[in-house]
């Protein structure tokens, strides 16, 4: 035996002193073992369940809900089935999720520039912005402002501007396009995501065609015009084969003994603290990601751009940040994450979102399954964002190495 373990070479190196074969041996041992402890664990969740006799399945998503959900996107009645209402639950979260990091990060960038401005008052303004919103937990700032929303005057008694912006404590109503012809509207938006690429093409060319001519091409102005032009045609065109516009402006009006607001388009007063909450706690963070990212760069790299002529503006959107952001877009990704998980909070100041819905589910459904359901959709939209983020992340390395 011993004979066959010294004869036992790999690259002729004996496999228990060679780096590689210990290596991968290992790895493939630690895998197991996290195989094997899953499963356990795993396995006596179930013993678990069925000693105690607890409820499980996913039979119950064909019933009917028989719940109303305050907020929702998509269509919803209360004879709709337990699938569609965490849909349309699923539906409330994601609109948050992605609205959410989108005002994040654009508040956040400015934030987190303007803590670099040489402008005293604008850096010490942004610096106490930073300090305060993220050194107060999420949930106060959702509470303080659902108690400000509250505190406008009801609907009958709210704030009207031009009869066309109502704002009250059920929220804040403002004309919204509204189909004409389903199949009108789709092909208008089909044409209007299509200019919206070609257009991106052209400010793309005329941008290669300025650097490699020195000629001045207006890129973006020929690429908005572009755009523009294609989605006026698509209009035109479709308003006179339809007989209709795509889509008519629908104006909110009061309606009823209530004063109630139809029409247009109304975002609830919940949605609006959990918003502004979400936003102005992440943004914090990420404008401190931002300043960090910027101070990455080197300072030849400013003083060279400023040498050359550039504008301090100039310098920043065409130098400076371009290469900060490898180095901001991996935790920035971890912000827009949090951001998708703490929406989970909005249960607190009344928002239906999926938790919240999830939660009332649990009286009529069995608790495990739902809350398996849960986690399986946060984990599918932040696997989402990871995978969006990396990929920008991985090209922005492309572009710059």
């Amino acid at each position: 035996m011993a004979t066959v373990l010294r004869n036992l070479t790999y690259q002729g190196i004996p496999v228990w002193r060679n780096i590689f074969v210990i290596q991968w041996a290992s790895q493939i041992l630690s895998g197991v073992l996290v195989v094997v402890l899953v499963s356990w664990f795993f396995v006596n969740i179930g013993n678990a369940i069925q000693e105690r006799d607890i409820p499980y399945g996913f039979s119950f998503l064909s019933r009917e809900y028989q719940t109303p959900i305050g907020q929702h996107f998509l269509d919803y009645k209360s004879s709709d089935s337990f699938l569609y209402a965490f849909v349309v639950a699923a539906t409330n979260t994601i609109v948050v999720s992605i609205v959410g990091v989108i005002l994040a990060t654009v508040l956040g960038i400015v934030v987190g520039v303007s803590r670099m401005s040489d402008n005293w008052i604008v850096s010490k303004v942004a610096l106490v912005y930073i300090e305060f919103f993220r050194n107060v937990p999420l949930l106060l700032h959702l509470f303080f402002w659902f108690y400000i929303v509250l505190a406008l005057p009801p609907v009958r008694q709210g704030y009207v501007i031009a009869q066309r912006l109502y704002i009250n404590n059920g929220g804040v109503s403002f004309p919204w396009p509204s189909p004409t012809n389903a199949g009108l509207a789709a092909t208008w938006v089909l044409a209007a995501v299509a200019a919206v690429i070609i257009g991106s093409v052209v400010r793309r060319r005329l941008t290669q065609r300025e650097r490699e001519t020195g000629q001045s091409s207006f890129p973006l102005v020929a690429g908005c015009a572009a755009a523009v032009v294609i989605g006026a045609a698509a209009w035109l065109i479709l308003s006179a084969a339809g007989g209709a516009a795509p889509f008519v402006i629908s104006q909110p009006e009061p309606q009823g003994t209530f004063g109630r607001i139809s029409g247009g388009f109304t975002v609830p007063g919940g949605l609006i603290a959990l918003l502004i909450g979400l936003v102005t706690y992440t943004s914090s963070f990420i404008a401190e990601i931002v300043r960090a990212g910027i101070q990455s760069v080197g300072r030849g790299q400013t003083e060279a751009s400023r040498a050359v002529g550039l504008s301090a503006m100039s310098t920043l959107r065409d130098i400076t940040f371009p290469q900060a952001l490898r180095v901001i877009v991996p935790p920035l990704i971890s912000q827009c994450l949090n951001l998708t998980k703490n929406s989970s909070l909005a249960g607190a100041i009344g928002y239906s979102d999926l938790t919240n819905v999830a939660k009332t589910m649990t009286q009529t459904a069995p608790a495990v399954s739902i809350f398996i359901l849960i986690m399986a959709a946060y984990l599918a939209m932040s696997l989402t964002y990871s995978l969006i983020g990396n990929l920008y992340n991985r090209h922005k390395r492309f572009i710059g190495s």
